[in-house]
């Protein structure tokens, strides 16, 4: 072989080997850029995944929250109502005192067991009234008593409070729930209206 084909020769095979060796390093970079790619992509899902699993748990914090802050707020709410309502309630039992008063002050005295009552507190201005049922029992009066009476017998063995207050109040935790139930029925009556 000649000096010239065996260049010829060498520069071929140096070419192959060095296309062959970038056809390598591309066929690697490929690999390599793919393999990057790969990981990449994994890499934002699992971001994303735990984004939102956090933006998850951050959102179910925050709805606890404000479900907490939600009832609290209903909590103080009612409790402020139920106290106005109290006292509307109380308020109003003067107002109670009219032209059947006598009657329902009768219907007070036949709930009581047939005792010899020795004390009966009242309004001062029922002190006739307690006197006609009440012959024999010494008569008080308290302004504190709207209406009804407390009654005592000998050696205060037995106490009867049956005074409009004390009814009320004995009630009460019967009756705030209804009037809650109608006040909320109201409201949504007038929202009803409103939409329409």
């Amino acid at each position: 072989m000649s000096q010239e084909k065996l260049l010829e020769a060498l520069r071929r095979q140096g070419e192959e080997k060095t296309r062959a060796v970038r056809e390598q390093a591309e066929a690697e970079e490929q690999k390599a850029r793919g393999e990057a790619l790969e990981r990449l992509d994994r890499l934002e899902a699992e971001f994303r995944e735990r984004r939102g699993r956090a933006l998850d748990e951050q959102s179910g914090a925050l709805l606890g929250e404000a479900a907490a802050k939600m009832r609290r707020v209903r909590l103080e709410a009612e409790h402020a109502l139920a106290e106005r309502l109290w006292s509307l309630a109380r308020d109003a039992l003067p107002r109670l005192r009219g032209d059947g008063y006598p009657a329902a002050f009768a219907g007070l005295v036949g709930e009581l067991h047939p005792l010899e009552w020795q004390t009966v507190r009242v309004n001062p201005a029922d002190r006739d009234l307690a006197a006609g049922h009440f012959p024999g029992a010494e008569i008080g009066t308290d302004p504190g008593i709207v209406g009804g009476l407390e009654a005592v017998a000998p050696g205060g063995k037995v106490r009867v409070c049956s005074t409009w207050e004390k009814r009320l109040e004995r009630a009460w935790d019967e009756l705030l729930p209804g009037l809650f139930r109608e006040i909320r029925r109201e409201l949504e009556d007038d929202d009803a209206a409103a939409k329409s």
